[in-house]
């Protein structure tokens, strides 16, 4: 049995410990011999049993579960999940509530993803509470970019299940805290294929729901993942589900975990970036700003005095990078020419594009933020807060670019005739941005 498959089983026994798991059809190998009779419960012995078979046809055609999910236990999920992110009041208040209980019924008429989602919610109520929440965000989306109900439906239900291929992952590499190796970071891209290969199997449902599925990690820019796909390449659908998950993705550290406001994230989301088309970016804008978020200044006013001198020193930082950065270009222009498959060119140009549209390293900043009063107004608490954030984001997608660069090795290897040079270079720039990854 495929190692994928291993993980899986052991989460359906785990489920089977609250929820009877039952093999519903008499499941057979790639040899055709009979490996477990219908009626057989999912039980560890079983897992051990099916880890020495690689099977005719996928498990999730084969099992059935006592208690399913329905349009109500989903509506509470849901709940649970705005009230602990913050957003009860605004769900109300916008309509998104509503919007949601309204469409849940659509999961119901799929049985496999019902199943699917069943075991997501009972073994990853964290994953599986993020899914309806950009799911009911990103219906939202598509009426504010007035596509039709049938888009619509596509893009709720591919959201919804974008993120099932985690059951088929090791869950030591999926509940990693801090950085993933090289190796755990190519498992976790791996989601994107097993949640499109589900939905492929899934009877009735549109092709479109697995190209959407698929393309839910790529970027307009061409450095998503699995495909590197360009905006050209994209459906609308996919590129939907990319940008609300970068929304909750932000609300998650900025909010969830961090000390900010949900206006925090419309800051951020208001940075220039490649990484997501005019068209959708626009309208996630227009969306957000419509819903009644408020700010709550996220430090006292001792804090937001430090914050300001940590905001100069990162400035200073993030121009001497820029400045390191664009020398090497300049340097070896013939040898960081874009490829189909490595593009250093099309880096720099994103993270310029980004430094000028945001104007954090003008003058005029600089001025701003050495000239403030000893005595900080609410005002001056907001501008320090949203600047700031800009400032950590261009860092990011500095860091970004470093590690796309560490991935291209091989590649800047063969130009610069060994690792030694670049080597060299990154070991400088990373003591600028983060000394703890420059060796």
């Amino acid at each position: 049995m495929e190692q994928s498959q291993h993980y899986y089983v052991r989460h359906l026994a785990e489920v089977n410990k609250i929820n009877r798991v039952v093999i519903a059809a008499d499941v057979f190998n790639s040899r055709g011999i009979l490996v477990v009779k219908k009626g057989t419960e999912v039980d560890k012995v079983f897992a051990q049993k099916l880890a020495k078979h690689k099977l005719v046809k996928p498990l999730d055609q084969s099992i059935s579960l006592a208690i399913l999910l329905n349009q109500r236990t989903c509506l509470e999920f849901l709940i649970r999940c705005l009230e602990d992110m913050s957003l009860s009041y605004v769900a109300r208040k916008s309509g998104l509530l509503g919007e949601a209980s309204e469409v849940f019924h659509l999961l119901t008429q799929y049985p496999l993803i019902t199943m699917k989602l069943t075991v997501l919610s009972e073994r990853m109520p964290e994953v599986f509470s993020r899914s309806l929440i950009t799911s009911v965000l990103a219906l939202s989306l598509c009426r504010e970019l007035k596509l039709s109900a049938q888009t619509a439906e596509h893009v709720f239900i591919a959201n919804v299940i974008a993120d099932v291929g985690l059951l088929h992952i090791d869950p030591f590499v999926v509940n990693k805290k801090g950085k993933y190796s090289q190796d755990e970071w190519k498992l976790m891209q791996g989601h994107v294929i097993i949640a499109k290969h589900f939905a492929d199997m899934v009877p009735n449902l549109s092709k479109t729901i697995g190209k959407a599925v698929l393309e839910h990690h790529e970027r307009a820019d061409g450095f998503g993942y699995p495909f590197a796909k360009h905006l050209s390449q994209l459906g609308v659908e996919g590129q939907i589900l990319a940008i609300v998950g970068k929304v909750i993705a932000l609300a998650d550290k900025l909010v969830i975990r961090g000390p900010h406001s949900w206006t925090s994230v419309i800051a951020v989301m208001q940075i220039p970036s490649t990484a997501h088309g005019s068209r959708v970016h626009d309208g996630m804008m227009r969306l957000l700003k419509r819903l009644p978020f408020k700010y709550e200044a996220a430090f006292s006013g001792l804090q937001f005095t430090l914050l300001v001198a940590l905001c100069i020193e990162k400035r200073e930082r993030l121009e001497l990078w820029f400045k390191k950065f664009a020398r090497i270009y300049v340097d070896h222009k013939s040898l960081m020419t874009d490829t189909e498959h490595f593009r250093p060119l099309s880096m720099l140009h994103k993270l310029e594009h980004t430094k000028d549209d945001t104007g954090v390293l003008n003058f005029a900043q600089d001025t701003w933020l050495t000239n403030l009063p000893t005595q900080l107004s609410v005002s001056d608490f907001l501008d320090i807060e949203e600047f700031a954030l800009v400032l950590d984001e261009v860092e990011y997608q500095c860091l970004f670019v470093m590690r796309e660069l560490v991935s291209g090795k091989d590649y800047l290897a063969k130009r610069f005739n060994g690792i030694e040079l670049p080597y060299l270079y990154y070991r400088d720039l990373m003591n600028i941005l983060a000394p703890e990854e420059a060796n």
